[in-house]
This record gives structure tokens, C-alpha cells and sequence, in this order.
């Protein structure tokens, strides 16, 4: 690509015409069968730009690629190392970037195919796409937000001793509940359970302690929308969660603010339905951030108060 070729095509993208990204572009001799590494393109563009940084390369290269003036081809980052040493075939998750061992032929074809003139030695296919623990995580994350539209969490023959209380905030009202113990379910304006719990509010039955423990949440959580980073200290009643699911649950608890983990990532015993499920139907949400948690590199858009309150905590957390 000749130098006015070049100023042609930054221009029409948008992009200044400096001496580094011409550098860059004319590293390519214009041929469509290069193949060049990062560090080769840096060695070719320092002939024109002497001082010319690999960060500046690196970035630039991210930067075309992202507008389609190139195409990048091999393993993304982060690089996998492997004791199997054998010929074998991979499939790497696009979502979570891990890698599986898997069948796809690739050690076969080396016994079918030839190419004229190449003497092949190995042969490995690399499929890509979403995992199957990825899509499991993802199915029980859409089931478990379901799960709390439909289904109270809450039986009748749990209500003894429970107090209740309403609670307007910047994502709808609320409603929560707590035992002399701790906190044990805050429920959205859209949960099957949400009438009966704002029922029980204004019949302001239940322990004084477990309202106690209401009005210290309600103080939290003004805290929490004016934008404290500080996490909800408030104690939580766990005995009505599985050890699997408090495990769970802890860990996500511990993502900080402005954090993220993906759920293959938690401290969790569960499968990735059971957990996806876990997180859509979560007994305590804001309490326990399950808007942090991601599925790999994805922000899921489900949420188990729904779309628009993720966006809204998100925007909070990421402002």
C-alpha cells in the first residue's frame, strides 16, 4: 500500500494521518499471503519511524484490527501451556478463553491430506465458540431470573419471626426481610413474592431485633446509592441456603466494587447451571453483588431485577 493509499484509507476511517500508523500500514507489502507477528511489523516500521515504541505498535495493531483494515489470526491472549504433549485438537471458549481437549479430526487429516511442495508434520484443529459450561452457566442464569418472577422464595411456614419492611430507593421500591439473626431476602417490585412481603410490612409483624436489623439494612443501603464504595457490611441469616449455595453466595460477596469475577472463577462447589441459577434468582441481591459477576468476558444481560436495574448498578458502580 503506497503512501497516499494509506493517508486515503486512515482519512476515511477517522483516524489522523501520524507517522506512526503509516509506518505501520506500510510494514505490509501488499500482499494477501503475509502473516506478520507483532514484533516483525515493530522491526519493519522502525526503518521509517527509528523511535517508534512496541506499545504504540501493539496499540496500533489492536486499533485497525478493531476497524476491519486488518484481520488478526492465531490464539488471543492469555497463552495456554499443556503438559499433552501428544497431537491433539482444541476448542476455545470465546466467553471464559479456556481451552478443551476435543475430537475434530485434526490428527486424522494429516494421514488424508498433502499439500503440494509442504511436508506436513502435525496437524491441529482449533475450533472456537461458547463452551458448554458457559452456555450451562447462561441457561440457569435466564431460568433462575424466571424463578424469581414466578415463584416466592419464601414458603408461608418461614415467615415466623420474620420482619418486613418497604423501602423506596433509586431502582424501585424494595422489600426486605430480616430475622433476630441477620438479613435473609430483599425482593424486587416485580417477584412473586413481593406483595405478600410488603403485606407483612404493614402489619409490622415480627421480632424487634429482626427490625433492628431492617432499619441498619435501610442505612446501608441509602450508602450504597449515593455511591459509597464501602461494601453492605450488614449480617446475613444464611440458614435458609444450602452450604453449596452459601459458598457461592460468600464468594461473590467478596467481589469488591468496581470488580467483576466470572463464575468459573467463585469459590463454589456448584455446577455452572446450578450456579447460573444461583445468581438469577439470587435471595439477597445488592447485599450480594451478582451484577458483578461476568460469564468469561461477557456482562451478562440478565438479572434478577431485571435489565434495566443492572444497567442502573453498573452505571452507579462504574461512574
Amino acid at each position: 500500500m503506497n503512501g497516499d493509499a494509506i493517508t486515503e484509507v486512515l482519512r476515511r476511517h477517522s483516524l489522523r494521518v501520524t507517522p506512526q500508523r503509516r509506518a505501520i500500514l506500510q510494514a505490509f507489502r501488499g500482499t494477501g499471503d503475509e502473516h506478520l507477528s507483532a514484533e516483525e511489523v515493530a522491526s519493519r516500521a522502525s526503518v521509517t519511524v527509528p523511535n517508534i515504541g512496541r506499545g504504540t505498535v501493539y496499540a496500533t495493531l489492536a486499533e485497525l484490527t478493531e476497524l476491519g483494515l486488518l484481520a488478526s489470526v492465531g490464539n488471543a491472549e492469555p497463552i495456554r501451556f499443556e503438559t499433552n504433549l501428544a497431537a491433539h485438537d482444541h476448542f476455545r471458549c470465546r466467553l471464559c478463553l479456556r481451552l478443551f481437549d476435543v475430537e475434530l479430526g485434526g490428527p486424522e487429516l494429516r494421514k488424508r491430506r498433502s499439500l503440494p511442495g509442504f511436508r506436513i508434520e502435525s496437524i491441529a484443529v482449533e475450533a472456537d465458540g461458547i463452551c458448554a459450561s458457559c452456555q450451562d452457566y447462561q441457561r440457569g442464569l435466564r431460568d433462575g431470573a424466571a424463578q424469581a418472577l414466578s415463584m416466592p422464595s419464601l414458603a408461608q411456614e418461614d415467615f415466623d419471626g420474620l420482619s418486613c419492611v418497604r423501602l423506596d430507593s433509586p431502582v424501585g421500591e424494595l422489600a426486605l426481610v430480616a430475622s433476630t439473626d441477620g438479613v435473609v431476602h430483599l425482593a424486587f417490585s416485580e417477584h412473586a413474592d413481593f406483595a405478600s412481603l410488603i403485606a407483612r410490612a404493614r402489619a409490622r409483624r415480627g421480632a424487634v431485633a429482626a427490625r433492628g436489623r431492617l432499619t441498619e439494612l435501610t442505612a446501608s443501603l441509602e450508602d450504597y446509592f449515593s455511591g459509597s464504595p464501602v461494601p453492605l457490611t450488614d449480617v446475613i441469616d444464611w440458614r435458609m441456603l444450602s452450604s453449596d449455595q452459601r459458598g457461592a453466595l460468600l464468594s461473590v460477596q467478596r467481589i469488591p466494587w468496581h470488580g467483576s469475577c466470572s463464575y468459573e472463577q467463585l469459590d463454589s462447589t456448584l455446577d455452572p447451571y446450578a450456579c447460573g441459577r444461583l445468581m438469577g434468582c439470587n435471595p439477597l441481591p445488592l447485599l450480594i453483588p451478582c451484577h458483578r459477576v461476568t460469564c468469561g468476558s461477557e456482562r451478562p444481560e440478565v438479572y434478577v431485577g431485571g435489565t434495566e436495574r443492572l444497567h442502573a448498578l453498573w452505571a452507579l458502580e462504574d461512574g
